[in-house]
């Protein structure tokens, strides 16, 4: 009797020859990974880690226009809309009017403060981890090539 391959044979069959690997799922998963390592330590204190990145970004540049944060942070209006909500609602940021009163404001308060500093050393943590398993080459090599990619994409995209 003739014995029948493996379900994942059967699946590499069906796929056709080995495809290149797609730059969109690579670059996914490594991102999808990392962001783990910090939702894992930023999770103890009640935070994803893009609410403390945005957190961070309004303590730096506060107050400011939601339109600037969100080109600032490469996000779009509906995203920092969606990410400021709970961020208000804890009472961490405050969103007012702005400087002409046809305009919003964001800034942080001071319970947002005290969060970003309870944050810091979390946050610390679960990037000397991720340097750590890559490898402190491997970052800076990281760092550099995706600064490369982000400089050659935009300057295309203009």
């Amino acid at each position: 009797m003739p014995t029948l391959p493996a379900p994942q044979a059967q699946a590499a069959d069906a796929a056709g020859p080995e495809r290149p690997a797609c730059t969109y799922t690579t670059a996914h998963q490594l991102a999808r990974l990392v962001r783990q390592h910090y939702d894992a330590e930023l999770g103890a204190i009640g935070l994803r880690a893009t609410q403390y990145r945005l957190l961070v970004e309004i303590l730096a540049h506060g107050p400011v226009r939601p339109c600037d944060l969100a080109e600032r942070m490469s996000l779009s209006p509906s995203t920092l809309t969606r990410n400021l909500k709970p961020l208000i609602a804890a009472g961490w940021v405050d969103l007012g009017p702005g400087l002409d009163g046809r305009t919003r404001s964001v800034c942080i308060t001071a319970a947002g403060r005290g969060k970003c500093a309870e944050g810091r050393p979390r946050w610390s943590l679960a990037q000397a981890k991720v340097h750590r398993l890559i490898g402190s080459r491997q970052v800076g090599a990281l760092h550099a090539l995706v600064g490369q990619c982000l400089t050659s994409m935009s300057a295309a995209a203009e």
